[in-house]
C-alpha cells in the first residue's frame, strides 16, 4: 500500500481535531467550572456575612475554569497561524508515515502509532492518548480510503471501539 496525499494546511483543522479530541476534558472544565462558580455565587448570595474576598476568588476560579478551553483553542490557533499556506506531503507506506514540507520531514513507524480514527475527512493517528498527526483525507479516493482503513486494520490501529466513520 501507498498512498500520497498533499495538502495545504488549514488552520481550523488542527482547531476542529482538538476540539474533538479533547471534547470530554473540557466537557469537564466547563461543568467543574459551572460548579465553582455556582458555589462562588451562592457564597455571596445566600451567606451573607461571609468572606466577599474568599467569594471572589472563587468565582475567578470558575470563570478561569469556564475560559480554559478557549484559551486551550486560541493557543493551537497561534501555534498554527505561522505555518497557514504552508504545503505538505504525506506518504504513507507499509513503513509508516513519511511527512515532507519547505523545511524538512518527518517519519513516524506504524509501531509508534497507538490507534487511527476519521474524524471530518481527517486521519488522526495517535502517537499517544492525547497527541496525535491530523491528515486531511478529504481528496482520497474511495479504494485507497478503503485500502487505507484496511491497513490501518491489519496493523491493529483501527479497531472495532473507534467512533464510527463521519
Amino acid at each position: 500500500m501507498r498512498i500520497v496525499i498533499v495538502a495545504t494546511l488549514d488552520t481550523r483543522r488542527p482547531v476542529a481535531a482538538l476540539r474533538h479530541v479533547s471534547r470530554w476534558v473540557f466537557r469537564s472544565f466547563w461543568a467543574v467550572g459551572l460548579l465553582v462558580l455556582a458555589v462562588g455565587l451562592a457564597g455571596i448570595v445566600a451567606v451573607r456575612g461571609g468572606d466577599p474576598a474568599l467569594d471572589a476568588a472563587v468565582i475567578v476560579i470558575g470563570l478561569l475554569l469556564l475560559a480554559a478551553p478557549s484559551i486551550m483553542i486560541a493557543s493551537v490557533r497561534r501555534q498554527h497561524r505561522e505555518s497557514a499556506g504552508m504545503t505538505i506531503e504525506y506518504e504513507l507506506d507499509d513503513d509508516g508515515l513519511l511527512r515532507r514540507w519547505d523545511g524538512g520531514e518527518s517519519h513516524v513507524s506504524w509501531s509508534d502509532l497507538v490507534r487511527a480514527e476519521i474524524f471530518k475527512d481527517t486521519l488522526l493517528l495517535f502517537e499517544t492518548r492525547n497527541q496525535y498527526i491530523p491528515i486531511p483525507i478529504g481528496d482520497v479516493s474511495a479504494a485507497d480510503r478503503a485500502d487505507l482503513t484496511d491497513f490501518l486494520a491489519s496493523n491493529q490501529l483501527w479497531t472495532p471501539s473507534d467512533p464510527a466513520r463521519r
